[in-house]
Order: C-alpha cells, then structure tokens, then sequence
C-alpha cells in the first residue's frame, strides 16, 4: 500500500524506513484536514501485519483482515466516545477522559495476541484532559517491548510538554495549492480555488464542503452577516437555529478572521467570494469589539455540543455582532 494521498508520501516514506525499529512514541502533528488519522491508522496496520510487504501492510493476511473490520486484538484507538444525556441525547464527549487512559495503559500490561507489535492510536491526542495526559505520561516514559503509542494531533501545544518531549515527532503541513487543487479536481469538485481558501488550504476540509448542503447554509448564513444593519436577531436565531454548531462555529470564526483581516488593513483570506462585502464592512468595525467577539468565537469551539437554547445563543451572539459594528453611532 502507498499513502493514502500524495502529499503524505515523504511521511511515509519515513514511517516505512523506522519499520524494523519504529519510535514506541510517534506523534503526528500538523492541521486538520491533511490526512494525519488516515495515516496513523495506516501505520498502526504496517506495523501489524503478518505478510508485509515493502510498501505497508499486505492487506490480505488475517491481521489486515481483523485491523480493516476494527477487530484486531494487539489495536486500541483512544478517542472521543460519544455520551448519553438523561433526555436520552447522544453527543460525542469534548474530552478524552482518564478512565480511557487507565484502560488503554491496562492494555499494553497485557501480552501480544499474535506475538508482534501492540499498537495504541490516541486520536484527537490534544483532547487529552489533565487527569488523562497524566495517567499516560508514565507508560509513554518506559513503553513495555513492542509496543507503540501513535498520537494525533491538530494542535500539538496543547499537549503536556513531557508528553511532546516523550515523542518523536513528525508534522505534517499544508500541500502546495496546486498539489491540492489537482487532487480535488480528480474528486470531481468543482470551484476548487474557492474551497481551498474557504478550508485554509486544507484539502479534506475542503472536499468536507461538498457533502450535504453545507456550501448552501454557508451561503444564507454569510448574506445575513454581510448585511449586519439588516440583521434582526429574534428572527435570524430562529432561522439559523437547526445550523449545526459545528458548521456554524466553522463559518462564523473564518468570517471574524476575515474581517479582523480587512480591519488591520489585509484582504480576506477565507471568504474570497465575498471580499466585496468584507472590503465594506471591515473598515466599519469597531476593532476592540471585534476581537472580543472573535476571542469569545474561539473559545465557544469547545464547548460546541453545551446544552444550551440553539436560538438564544444565536440571538445573543447576533446583537453582540451588530453591536460590532455601531460604534461610530453613539
């Protein structure tokens, strides 16, 4: 097997080369959107494969079979688990908890089913809280024989140092434009240029936009924002109201981006179709409100899924928008 896209050759390249000794603690750090899950877990197959071949895993023996229908005894991936609410809604956690982190240090105490390599993929690795960095710090400082943790991450500060420092790092950046946009051409997708700055380069992200109507709800959600004297809050609370949280953080906080760019005297780097309305509007915001309610955008990521009213959040959050922009009123 090959990398799964191109840009992620010379990693893999790298990865392969380690085989015979990989690092017991491989961290995998770069944006989101570039492919670091796809290769990890792809990694984490290489390494546990029977019948290797030079390229990665064969993909044929019982191994490959068991890793590809998420069954295979010697892998442990630690993520997001999804939660239950008492009203009986299922939302996935914002944290990796300790009780995982004690389970999967459990894990590695065992020994190998198949005699080989045991394989744990901690991935969002930055979801990590305190209490779980913590309880794995000491096995990723004497990792039993063969066995490798492999973490993932979008935003690897947020790691506790003494685990970055445990790890041997690989980043992953952002493909050349052109590399990008040729492999999202051979998707099919359509406006790629647009995309890719929607998405900050990102070609996953960028071909995420093409599934479902969120290109469309992007579309009626930045019309409304562009017209902020227009906007009514009770009204557009209602209506934006089934917008999931995470499209709308996603949209809203590249649209603050964009214009606390136009403010400092930039151009929009997201939204480039429409850099008109950001010309016009930037020059009108009031620069300490703004970088409050961009401030407050970015901490809201994460705590997307808070039980919170959807439609008083928005109405709230609409008025503090148009507040952004009445300064010279008063």
């Amino acid at each position: 097997m090959s990398a799964a896209y191109p840009w992620l050759d010379a990693a893999w390249q790298r990865l392969l080369a380690t085989r015979r000794r990989p690092a017991q603690a491989l961290l995998l750090a770069g944006p989101r959107g570039v492919g670091k899950g796809v290769l990890a877990r792809a990694w984490a197959q290489a390494l546990l494969c029977e019948a290797a071949v030079a390229d990665g895993a064969c993909g044929a023996c019982p191994a490959c079979h068991w890793f590809e229908t998420g069954g295979h005894p010697d892998f442990l991936h630690v993520g997001l688990q999804e939660k239950t609410s008492k009203e009986g809604e299922t939302r996935l956690a914002t944290a990796i908890e300790v009780d995982q982190a004690r389970a999967a240090v459990d894990f590695v105490q065992l020994s190998t089913y198949r005699a080989g390599h045991r394989v744990v993929l901690v991935d969002p690795a930055d979801s990590l809280n305190v209490a779980a960095a913590n309880a794995l710090l000491k096995v990723l400082e004497e990792p039993p024989l063969n066995t490798v943790f492999v973490l993932v991450s979008d935003q690897p500060r947020r790691l506790l140092p003494t685990i970055r420092s445990r790890c041997t790092r690989i980043d992953i950046g952002l493909p050349p434009a052109a590399e990008a946009a040729a492999w999202l051409e051979a998707q099919g997708v359509d406006d790629v240029d647009t995309l890719l700055a929607l998405s900050g380069g990102a070609p996953l992200d960028a071909l995420q936009w093409t599934d479902g109507d969120e290109l469309e709800v992007r579309q009626g959600v930045l019309e409304g924002l562009a017209q902020p004297a227009r906007l009514d809050a009770v009204t557009q609370g209602e209506r934006w109201k089934g917008v999931s949280p995470v499209t709308w953080h996603n949209v809203v906080s590249k649209w603050l981006g964009d214009l606390l760019g136009v403010r400092l005297g930039g151009s929009a780097q997201f939204n480039r179709d429409f850099a008109a309305a950001l010309a016009k509007l930037g020059p009108q915001a009031s620069l300490p409100r703004l970088l409050a309610l961009a401030r407050e955008q970015a901490d809201a990521g994460r705590t997307l899924t808070h039980p919170l009213n959807r439609a008083l959040q928005l109405q709230a959050w609409l008025v503090r928008y148009r507040h952004v922009f009445e300064e010279d009123k008063r």
